[in-house]
């Protein structure tokens, strides 16, 4: 069987650590752009009418699968097919979104769990008569001895959430909760460094402080991951953000 993609999804979500495990309230919204000269636009009949739709993607950012893979919700590795882990034999996702809107051969939908440029395999709607088991379980997500740590983010850091995504970085507090809600300190899976009395997250080029207390987390600031002499360096802008940064040290 080959499976040739119908259209690929595009999203600001780049990179695994930018996207959710599973699609939540926190995660941002994605296009499905549907290949051209497919006849898919019948395809696409009658689909507005439905308020959530299946995703088959493919996991394209990962070429090896993994029999059993360590979850931040369990304290031991679980069998991948017990998972929902991206690390299968067959690299084949299923995701189930919100269908916002959809203008010719483009469909866009809500919180996601995609990364950009994931190819699409197939769409089908949600049923809500027969997608439902009211029985469902999962005994190892039951008996997990992984608790969920408390996140609570100060006065500052709330200003400078909201300074940052006036300026494009929207993604960041979610980043923040996804990251720190399950193992905070795992530093073989996180970006994370402990300072003494505090801890170091980092994303990309910014650093969020927090504090450690039992279950509890309270981010404490974000500040710049640049040094002064990095920043007054004009000729160099990798990530083409230092401007944001600037802008960042002189209010905050």
């Amino acid at each position: 069987m080959i499976l040739k993609p119908i259209g690929y999804f595009k999203s600001q979500q780049k990179e695994s650590y930018q996207a959710g495990r599973q699609p939540d309230p926190l995660g941002l919204h994605g296009t499905i752009q549907l290949s051209s000269g497919e006849n898919y636009e019948q395809a696409l009949q009658d689909l507005i009418g439905c308020s959530h739709i299946w995703l088959i993607f493919g996991f394209h950012h990962n070429p090896n699968w993994k029999p059993l893979v360590q979850t931040p919700r369990s304290d031991r590795k679980i069998g991948v097919f017990a998972t929902r882990a991206p690390y299968r034999p067959n690299p084949i996702g299923l995701s189930l979104v919100k269908l916002i809107d959809i203008k010719n051969l483009e469909i866009e939908v809500g919180e996601n769990d995609l990364l950009d440029g994931s190819p699409i395999y197939d769409i089908k709607p949600y049923h809500p008569e027969h997608d439902v088991a009211e029985d469902a379980h999962i005994e190892w997500l039951e008996s997990s001895l992984v608790q969920k740590h408390q996140i609570s983010f100060s006065p500052l850091v709330e200003s400078q959430l909201e300074f940052l995504e006036g300026h494009g970085l929207r993604e960041l507090k979610a980043f923040i909760l996804r990251q720190l809600e399950y193992d905070p300190t795992n530093s073989d899976k996180k970006r994370v460094t402990s300072n003494g009395h505090y801890w170091t997250l980092a994303y990309r080029t910014w650093r969020i402080d927090f504090s450690l207390s039992e279950k509890q987390i309270g981010i404490l600031s974000i500040r710049s991951g640049y040094t002064d002499e990095e920043l007054q360096d004009l000729n160099t802008d990798t990530y083409q953000d230092k401007e944001t940064h600037r802008l960042f040290s002189r209010e905050f």
